[in-house]
């Protein structure tokens, strides 16, 4: 039984290490694909300075998504850092439309959490709620202790998904991370995809509160 118990762990963590590639082989075509697409416009309008920048920020995110490859958990606050990375190319990507506040309690930070959690929702976020909108909008993130639990949010002003909410796949990453939630931490885990009643939809993943 112990043998059994330690082969089911370790199929379990090469199971969520083999989703976490799939997820970087999804989101890194698109995300390359819209970041030389916009470094190229900086190029054409003689926005030097923002396009050198734009790419210095493709440089540093790229690296720690290398560095990072093989680590199916990190900490929130290495996670916070990839997302502002992240943020950085947007922000020069789509200017003044997307406005962002990151909102995570500093002594939650050292939490144990799945590697790119954050980064793929925002990334939702931006192509549903944001990209598409000519007056842009604004993503929320925000961190919590709940009960015991960890709690993040991730928020967009955008429009309302369809009725059945749940059942709809709604953009790179989700299902994707709601299996490897599941994997990491079975039903001591949740992520559930909720309309605003004031407007716009929300994410909320709940997971054990551990420290790295």
């Amino acid at each position: 039984m112990a043998r059994q118990i330690t082969e089911t762990a370790r199929l379990n963590e090469e199971l969520s290490k083999a989703q976490l590639a799939a997820l970087r082989r999804q989101i890194e075509p698109h995300f390359m694909f819209n970041t030389l697409h916009a470094i190229a416009g900086l190029v054409r309008d003689h926005r030097n300075e923002a396009a050198v920048s734009m790419i210095a920020g493709l440089s540093e995110f790229l690296r720690r998504a290398l560095e990072d490859s093989h680590r199916s958990q990190v900490t929130l606050a290495e996670e916070v850092e990839y997302l502002q990375r992240y943020l950085d190319i947007q922000k020069v990507r789509l200017g003044e439309r997307l406005q962002v506040s990151v909102d995570i309690p500093a002594q939650l930070l050292g939490a144990q959490v799945p590697n790119l959690l954050l980064q793929p929702l925002v990334e939702n976020a931006i192509k549903h709620g944001i990209s598409q909108r000519v007056a842009g909008g604004t993503v929320r993130v925000a961190g919590a202790c709940e009960n015991g639990k960890l709690c993040l949010r991730v928020y967009n002003d955008g429009p309302h998904f369809p009725t059945d909410l749940q059942a709809t796949h709604t953009g790179v990453g989700i299902g994707n991370l709601r299996t490897r939630l599941q994997i990491l931490h079975g039903n001591q885990s949740e992520l559930l995809l909720r309309r605003v009643e004031a407007g716009g939809v929300e994410v909320v993943v709940t997971l054990p509160l551990k420290e790295a």
